[in-house]
């Protein structure tokens, strides 16, 4: 349901409205107004000798219109304890009215006993961030504590309740009980600031930043801020400016620290922007990491300024996400760390420079955003050049990450097809149906056109399920697995059933055990110990200089025929180029090159010097583990290279390998470190 018709119905009751007046009150087109009439179960009527059509607003509830505006049809629904907790929270945040217990049972439909048993538990939490959910019997329950504090944890609350239907009708049913329309013109007036003055707003994340500034309302109106850091920093960004237009519509004078607060809320949601010279340091910092994720990965951006625009739009939100201590969500990050673990873990590690600035780690959910950007990035690369006969519109209102992540599924399951990007609804409309045959989308939509509804991140029996519907419906070459009733129609003239068995149980056993091959997802990559054999190995203490150390570490490698002698030369003219790049910590380098300069085969060798080599003639970098990659393209490596990193990453491990005299030594501790 569209917002927007909160204004429709706030400023009428039991009346009639003309189609005119209702499409000026809404801002939306007559073609949209109509779609929303009808989803009210409104009428449209021709008034009388008259060309003239009006609509006759009947009443509705609060409950009646938060369930339109969500999509919430359930009769009945509970909120789990987690939920409950957080809107106990919200309730007394927003400090709409004097609160009693009996008000959180009514709100939440609960006992008496659940609604104190969750006021304990949340005293309980809330005492770690040092506030205090507090009762008095003239001002029923509030908070008390750090303000800026109370609001950080508010924000926490709001998106957390946002990731489901159920949450988000509770936040939109308490503010709309407040006000019918304040969440409208919070969002409303958010976009056309931030829209002004050129900032893009991440759609997935309108919802949470109004919802929690409509909860703040009162708040901010008789609980001004006080103190805030980096103020200076704040007051130079582009966002202040938006900050100040929104205080001015909806609050009376001006207080640094709150328009300050605003502009931080705000710069969680919008893409980073480049004509933010305070931010300066934070394209330095995407450089840097991805200068890393390249040294870590074995793997060289060809799109490399693409990807620093990319990276530093993320970065941004994030690093005032982080700094700020507002968290968010990632329901992805199981299915990440386990569908892209080595990217999840190279990424974890580039990260280091924002951990810096930041001064403090990064959420894993952050990381989880981070590495589907970058496996997006490594995907892309080997998206071939060639015009594609079918042409592809993607649209995920989601956010960029999960925008990035099926892309990058889609262009692996279909090579054929030509995918452009329509991250919303809007942006679908203004494409011309003639620049595109087919839609991927994860919203369901009314189109001309084809429409394929898909999730973000898809199970392997979800893809496998999709390219069969893909090749039947538009004759995509590629690969198709049978289903299992086709495999049985193929084996009946061959087969004879046993006593007890029809054809529907067969039917249901060869189709459980397909689904459960699908949803296995294979890894052919070779392990570490596959390619560092004891023929890859090497111990040394006659190497002169950094250059000698490389050959002799790739030797084995040219023995092996996996690489040409050039290769060797390549490695040592990447580090004369850019520098000591090879160097990832802890006096071990990693020498490689790209696949043109040479490369034959997938392989890696060790050699390990006694006494340490420095590279470049620097002190800084004091090299004793020289690990060689000849790797062919951007996937095949990363499985063994990831076991490497996380072996030497363990400080027992490194210092074994350090230790160790002979080739078995070392053989046994990749392979502890391997199965570990």
């Amino acid at each position: 349901m569209n917002y927007k018709m909160s204004y429709l119905l706030s400023n009428n009751f039991n009346c009639y409205v003309t189609l005119k007046e209702a499409a000026q009150q809404t801002g939306l087109s007559a073609s949209e107004l109509a779609t929303q009439l009808a989803e009210l179960n409104l009428t449209v009527e021709t008034i009388a000798d008259t060309e003239e059509q009006r609509v006759f607003i009947a009443p509705i509830t609060t409950e009646q219109w938060t369930r339109k505006l969500v999509n919430e049809t359930q009769d009945f629904f509970v909120y789990s304890e987690e939920q409950r907790q957080a809107l106990i929270y919200l309730l007394s945040y927003s400090a709409f009215e004097e609160l009693s217990l009996f008000h959180f049972q009514d709100f939440l439909e609960i006992s008496k006993g659940t609604a104190i048993a969750d006021v304990k538990k949340l005293r309980k939490y809330l005492a770690s961030q040092k506030i205090e959910l507090v009762y008095s019997r003239k001002n029923g329950f509030f908070l008390t504590g750090d303000e800026l504090e109370i609001r950080r944890v508010a924000q926490n609350f709001v998106a957390l309740l946002v990731q489901d239907t159920i949450g988000k009708f509770g936040l939109f049913y308490w503010l709309n009980q407040f006000d019918l329309t304040l969440y409208a013109q919070i969002r409303d007036v958010i976009q056309e600031q931030t829209g002004a003055l050129g900032l893009t707003i991440v759609p997935s994340r309108i919802d949470e930043v109004s919802l929690l500034l409509g909860l703040s309302y009162k708040r901010i109106e008789q609980q001004r801020l006080t103190d805030l850091t980096e103020l200076k920093v704040l007051r130079s960004l582009t966002a202040y400016q938006a900050s100040e237009n929104f205080f001015q519509i909806f609050f009376n004078g001006s207080n640094p620290y709150e328009l300050g607060y605003m502009t931080v809320v705000l710069m969680t949601i919008v893409q980073g922007e480049i004509r933010d010279l305070q931010l300066d340091f934070l394209l330095n910092c995407s450089a840097e990491i991805i200068h890393r994720m390249e040294n870590y990965s074995a793997i060289q951006f060809s799109n490399f300024r693409e990807l620093l625009m990319n990276l530093f739009y993320h970065l941004v939100p994030a690093y005032f996400r982080i700094r700020f201590g507002f968290y968010l969500p990632n329901v992805l990050i199981e299915n990440i760390q386990m569908d892209y673990p080595e990217i999840f873990d190279f990424t974890k590690q580039a990260l280091f420079p924002l951990e810096q600035v930041v001064e403090q780690k990064i959420p894993i959910e952050e990381v989880g955003f981070f590495s589907i950007l970058f496996g997006g990035a490594i995907t892309n690369q080997k998206a071939e050049a060639a015009e594609k006969e079918v042409r592809a519109l993607i649209v995920c209102p989601s956010g960029i990450s999960s925008s990035l992540i099926l892309q990058t599924e889609l262009k692996k399951m279909f090579s054929t097809i030509r995918f452009q990007e329509a991250g919303s609804v809007d942006q679908l409309q203004s494409v011309s149906e003639e620049n595109y045959d087919v839609v991927f989308s994860t919203i369901p939509l009314d189109s001309k056109k084809r429409v394929y509804l898909v999730k973000p991140l898809m199970s392997q029996l979800e893809k496998n399920q999709l390219i069969n519907q893909v090749q039947e419906e538009l004759l995509v070459p590629g690969f198709s697995m049978p289903s299992a009733d086709e495999i049985l129609k193929a084996l009946k003239p061959y087969i004879e059933l046993k006593n007890g068995v029809t054809k529907e149980k067969l039917y249901k056993v060869l189709n459980k055990k397909m689904n459960r091959l699908i949803e296995q997802k294979e890894d052919n990559r070779p392990m570490l110990t596959e390619l560092i054999t004891p023929e890859m190995i090497q111990i040394s203490d006659e190497v002169a200089d950094w250059e000698n150390a490389i050959r002799l570490a790739a030797q084995p490698l040219v023995d092996s025929q996996k690489i040409e002698s050039r290769y060797s030369e390549a490695m040592i003219e990447k580090v004369k180029q850019y520098g000591p790049f090879i160097h990832i910590g802890k006096g071990i380098a990693l020498p490689h090159a790209r696949p043109e300069d040479g490369v034959k085969a997938l392989g890696m060798s060790l050699l390990k010097v006694e006494k340490p080599v420095l590279l470049l003639g620097d002190e800084k970098h004091a090299i004793q583990l020289f690990v060689c990659l000849a790797a062919v393209d951007n996937e095949a490596h990363l499985r063994a290279l990831s076991s490497l990193t996380k072996l030497l990453s363990n400080r027992e491990n490194l210092e074994a390998l350090l230790a160790a005299t002979t080739k078995e030594e070392i053989t046994t501790i990749l392979t502890r470190g391997e199965n570990n």
